[in-house]
């Protein structure tokens, strides 16, 4: 895919220009982030804590527990994450339920998304309160009807393969204690990030945190983590063979170069030149506008910070409009959800060894029935 794009649709200038972003603090520090959470789930998973996540969470089903455990991690906005949740489940996906790769890779990446529209620690969130000078929370309790619509658009596609799950029955007993013990490394993570985002004040003060507050978390978690359970010479080496998987990093690499030459090409602008030409209705540039850049670049930072600053004076030209701004950010969010090039997508292909085209079409599908159901409840709303 790079290379035809490279060669039918880059030029020389934009791959000097992706790669110089290639080099940018920016992209060097996705490989850091990927590095990290991958050492924390290897540990996670060598002391047991991945298991006890699944295990505790099937005892209340098995349907329960395939689309919790993405759920759960999804609360935590660290690139690549689908990859955590991934390894905590593929046990269960594929010995225990008997799922294929393409029907593991679906469901783990579409329910590890459900909170981008109503959890404030998301960047796309962070980003569009920025521009509308709002503050985050304003924000979600506008954008919320996105996550209802993700989460019944997900269960509706993927209600045929729940149906037919059967996992060994669970057992009960000890499982509220065992969640808690197991899912406490992930709840301080959020814990520390949403601090980092709700007292941004003396955050900013303190050394190095305030510049990479989700960097240093993880830092300090796995810190804590190994403090409190003492992993041996051989944990460490499976947490960091995860943690270097060359495979792994060449797909990130990829997908990082192409992200970066279609932001070194012309989208933008041209976008920008569609919505001053007035040749289209406002409506349809606030649905298509986040849509396509959220589709092209496969980041809900991406949405959020060209499409929502090009929308602005539609939004709130006088006063803000709340139906316009959620539209949009359902549009956008959606876009991200079904790009080729997001870093969940492509990374949980490649660990499940899974069809991308036959995975990205059941993506497709559910894009479509959550824009559906999503426009339909803004519609009540407003």
């Amino acid at each position: 895919m790079i290379l035809v794009y490279a060669l039918l649709g880059s030029t020389p200038a934009e791959w000097s220009d992706a790669f110089n972003r290639l080099l940018s603090w920016n992209d060097i520090r996705v490989f850091i982030y990927i590095f990290l959470s991958l050492t924390l789930a290897g540990l996670m998973r060598e002391k047991g804590y991945l298991d006890e996540l699944v295990k505790s969470t099937g005892a209340l089903g098995c349907k329960f527990s395939v689309t919790s455990v993405p759920a759960l991690i999804g609360l935590i906005p660290m690139p690549g994450g689908a990859l955590v949740s991934a390894i905590a489940l593929k046990k269960r996906f594929f010995e225990e339920a008997r799922l294929n790769p393409d029907d593991a890779t679906y469901i783990n990446y579409w329910f590890r998304h459900l909170w981008v529209p109503s959890w404030p620690l998301f960047q796309s969130v962070v980003i569009t309160a920025s521009v509308f000078a709002l503050d985050p929370l304003q924000i979600v309790s506008h954008t919320w009807p996105g996550t209802v619509a993700a989460i019944a658009g997900g269960l509706i596609v993927s209600y045929p393969v729940l149906k037919a799950l059967r996992c060994p029955s669970p057992n009960k007993r000890g499982a509220a204690a065992a969640f808690a013990k197991s899912i406490w490394p992930l709840l301080l993570l959020a814990a520390l990030f949403l601090f980092s985002r709700l007292r941004a004040d003396v955050v900013a003060r303190m050394p190095y945190v305030g510049r990479e507050p989700l960097l240093v978390s993880l830092a300090l978690v796995i810190s804590l983590f190994a403090l409190a359970t003492r992993p041996g010479v051989r944990d460490w080496q499976g947490a960091l063979r995860l943690a270097t998987k060359p495979t792994i990093h060449a797909v990130l690499l990829e997908s990082l170069i192409f992200k970066d030459l279609i932001l070194a090409g012309s989208a933008a602008e041209s976008v920008s030149r569609l919505t001053a030409s007035g040749l289209i209705p406002v409506l349809a540039v606030i649905l298509i506008v986040p849509f396509i850049l959220g589709l092209a670049a496969g980041g809900e930072n991406f949405f959020a910070s060209t499409a929502m600053p090009l929308l602005a004076p539609y939004i709130a030209s006088s006063a803000m409009n709340w139906k316009l701004l959620t539209l949009a950010y359902l549009s956008g969010y959606l876009g991200v959800m079904a790009s080729p090039v997001h870093l969940c997508l492509v990374l949980t292909v490649e660990y499940y060894r899974a069809d991308m085209g036959r995975v990205l079409a059941k993506v497709i599908v559910t894009v479509a029935v959550a824009f559906l159901l999503g426009a339909l409840l803004i519609e009540g709303l407003y």
